[in-house]
Parts: C-alpha cells; sequence; structure tokens
C-alpha cells in the first residue's frame, strides 16, 4: 500500500463510519415506525370494540322502544284478524332481522379473542376434536377465527340443549317458573286434537282448518313476547326467570374454561350479554320458528359436508368452492319447506378447509362422533338448578350462584391454570 492511499485510510473510515450512524439513524427510524404502526392497530381495534359495544347498546335500546310500541297493536292484530295470511310476510322479515340480531349478539359474548383475552389452547384442542375438526392449532398458530367458530357452536348448542331439557322435562310441573314448558305442551296437545277434529270430522269449512294453524301462531306469538321475562312478584317486585338466571351464569362459567377476558370492564359488559342471548336464542329456536306457515326449522352442517352457496355464508374464493368443505357450522341454517322449494330465512354460518381425504382410522372416529348426541353430558350438571327450589315457588334457582360474581377475575377459574394458553395484547 502507497503512503498516499495510507494517508486516505482515515478519510475513508470516517465516511464508513457517518455513513453507519447514518443507517443507524434510518433503522431507528423505522423501528420507531413499525412501533407507533402497531400501537395505532391496537388503538383501531380498541376503538372498534368500543364502537361494537355502543351498536350493541344502541340494538338493544332501539328493539325494547320498538316491542313497548308495537307489541298490543301485533297481538290485537292477531287475535281478531282471523282472516290474516299465515304466511306473513312482515313477520318472515323480522324473524329474519331477529336472527341477524342473535348472531351479532353471539358474536360479541364470544369475543373475537384479542386484544388482553386469554385463549385455553388445550381446551379448544378438546372443543375442535369434538367437532370432528382436523386443522391444527397450537400456542404459536392458535387460528383464532377457527377458535371464535367453534366456540359460538359450542355456546348456542349448550343453549338449545338445555333449552330441550326445560321443555322436555317440567311440563307437568305446575311450577311458575315452569309455565312456558307447561304451554308448550298443553299448545301441541289442543293443537293435536284440533286437526283430529278437522280430519275425523264431516264439513267443508275453512275455520276448521285454519284453527290447529292459528291457535300455535297465536300461542307462540304470545310466548315469543313475554316467555321467559322476569317473573311478576307481589307488591310490584319481580325476579330474574330461574331458567334465564341460572343458564346465563352457567355459561359464562363454561366460557371462562376457553377464554378469559383481563379488562374488567370489557368482562362485566361481556358477562351482562349472557342473559339476553340464553333469552333471545331460546324465543327464536323455540317460539319464533312455529309461528311460521309451515313451521321452520333450523339445520347444523357437519364437519367435511361439501360447501353449498344456496344454504351456507362464509369467507371463501368462488373459484375454489369445489375443493372446500365445512369444518365447522358456527350457526345454523334457518328455512321452512315451501311448495316452490327450501326457503332459507338465513344461510348457515360455516367455517371451511380445503378437503383432506381421512385415513380409515379418521373415518371410522367421525362415524362415530356423529352418531354421539351433542353435550350427552352437559344436561346432567344443569338440570337440578333451573329444576329446584320448588318448596317455595320463587323461580330462583337453589342454589349459590347469586354469591358468585360473574364480574370477578376468575383467575382460580378461568381455563388457564395449568394448562397452556395464547395470549394477545
Amino acid at each position: 500500500m502507497t503512503s498516499q492511499e495510507i494517508q486516505k485510510v482515515p478519510e475513508r473510515n470516517k465516511r464508513l463510519d457517518d455513513e453507519n450512524v447514518g443507517l443507524k439513524m434510518k433503522q431507528k427510524e423505522y423501528e420507531n415506525g413499525v412501533n407507533s404502526y402497531c400501537n395505532h392497530c391496537t388503538e383501531l381495534e380498541q376503538q372498534l370494540e368500543e364502537i361494537k359495544s355502543q351498536n350493541q347498546s344502541l340494538k338493544q335500546k332501539n328493539k325494547n322502544l320498538e316491542t313497548e310500541a308495537s307489541k298490543y297493536q301485533s297481538a290485537l292484530g292477531i287475535a281478531t284478524n282471523f282472516d290474516l295470511n299465515v304466511d306473513d310476510q312482515g313477520d318472515s322479515v323480522k324473524l329474519n332481522k331477529d336472527i341477524l340480531e342473535l348472531h351479532d349478539t353471539l358474536e360479541n359474548y364470544v369475543t373475537n379473542l384479542k386484544p388482553k383475552i386469554v385463549v385455553n389452547i388445550n381446551e379448544a384442542k378438546k372443543l375442535l376434536n369434538k367437532y370432528g375438526c382436523q386443522t391444527n392449532i397450537s400456542e404459536e398458530e392458535p387460528n383464532k377465527p377457527l377458535i371464535k367458530a367453534v366456540l359460538q357452536r359450542h355456546v348456542l348448542e349448550e343453549i338449545l340443549t338445555q333449552a330441550n331439557y326445560f321443555f322436555m322435562n317440567f311440563k307437568y310441573s305446575n311450577k311458575d317458573h315452569h309455565l312456558e314448558s307447561e304451554i308448550v305442551d298443553r299448545a301441541t296437545y289442543l293443537t293435536g286434537l284440533m286437526e283430529k277434529l278437522y280430519n275425523n270430522r264431516l264439513g267443508n269449512d275453512e275455520i276448521t282448518r285454519l284453527i290447529p294453524i292459528r291457535l300455535r301462531q297465536q300461542v307462540y306469538t304470545a310466548l315469543g313476547t313475554r316467555g321467559f321475562n322476569d317473573i311478576k312478584k307481589p307488591l310490584n317486585n319481580y325476579s330474574k326467570h330461574n331458567f334465564i338466571d341460572v343458564i346465563s351464569k352457567r355459561m359464562n362459567k363454561i366460557m371462562n374454561q376457553f377464554r378469559r377476558i383481563k379488562d374488567n370492564e370489557k368482562r362485566k359488559y361481556v358477562n351482562s350479554l349472557a342473559e339476553d342471548l340464553v333469552r333471545n336464542a331460546v324465543k327464536i329456536f323455540y317460539f319464533r320458528l312455529p309461528i311460521q306457515e309451515p313451521k321452520a326449522e333450523y339445520r347444523w352442517f357437519e364437519n367435511d359436508e361439501k360447501v353449498n352457496k344456496s344454504y351456507m355464508k362464509g369467507s371463501w374464493n368462488d373459484d375454489d368452492i369445489k375443493n372446500l368443505v365445512v369444518e365447522v357450522c358456527s350457526f345454523p341454517m334457518i328455512c321452512r319447506q315451501h311448495p316452490d322449494g327450501l326457503k332459507v330465512f338465513t344461510p348457515a354460518k360455516v367455517f371451511t378447509r380445503r378437503y383432506k381425504k381421512r385415513n380409515l382410522i379418521g373415518k371410522i372416529t367421525n362415524k362415530i362422533r356423529k352418531k354421539l348426541t351433542p353435550n350427552d353430558n352437559s344436561v346432567l350438571t344443569l338440570q337440578g338448578d333451573y329444576g329446584s327450589n320448588d318448596s317455595d315457588d320463587s323461580g330462583e334457582s337453589g342454589q349459590s350462584d347469586e354469591d358468585e360474581s360473574d364480574d370477578s377475575d376468575d383467575s382460580d377459574d378461568s381455563g388457564d391454570s395449568g394448562n397452556s394458553s395464547n395470549e394477545s395484547n
């Protein structure tokens, strides 16, 4: 190296040092920009959750006002206009709207599992296995949209299972908080007798043909308006309906096995949704569907069924739909038979995956799973609660749930103690 080159070395080193400092400054600016962007995303997510909460509150207020304004008019119209078209377009539209609102409430109750929500991955895996899901999840890759979907299915199925037990087992109770079960049983019996009268006695009048239909519609309209509302007590007092009180508290405990909400205010808000969720789910599936003529019904699509755009709604590319199957159905299709074909009120909500051919063991396991009754153990844990405390006919649970706060931290009952979990901050 020449002396001239040696003299240029310090100058070159200084230039490289300056460039290095400049690069470090740019790197710092980039990191600050990324952190600022992440913080902004978190703020937007929090704002979105707040907007959803406000929207749900406004929907509930609006629904209360609509109910107050229309309950007498609706009841009077049905009672006085006997020749009213049984295929009432207005009621179908309202049913569709109420189903969509129920789905929104269910989504808000399960939550989007972020931010500041701890997800119990081990319990989520068990639930995915229960419904035959083939997608693998882990703490590193939790697939929260799938967990959210399967939790929505689990919550709604649990509510309907408990409602079915209520209607099947308390129809001869004669207790005030079992009144809805008795009404459904007597209405079904009387409707059957009137159908026999129409079919087994000579005559050609329209009234006898319509009586079973109108009787069913009027009874279920009344149940859809007042069923499972608070119970009147002496001296203008009232109490929560036993079934709603017990099942809503139990649903909050069940959900704590799968996810724990760390924010106190959000936890209180989410837990408070349980009562309306239980009440509205039972009203729609047990009272509102039978008002339709013919009766409306619901259907769950099972794991591995091919995707059908006419009956299902989800996120997919139309060009790839032939390769997709149902991974889990999070909300059932609501429909009814019609002379022109099946009429769909709302399509099923499904989470999809690409078709995978099961091996022999997988096929056998899936067949066994489909034959088993969903939630076969759940009824046993609750049947003693909303059927208890009959001695004073109070309509309140004989258990000590009243003393257990739904708004507590639940740190020991959150579903993540001693188990693997995933947290989003």
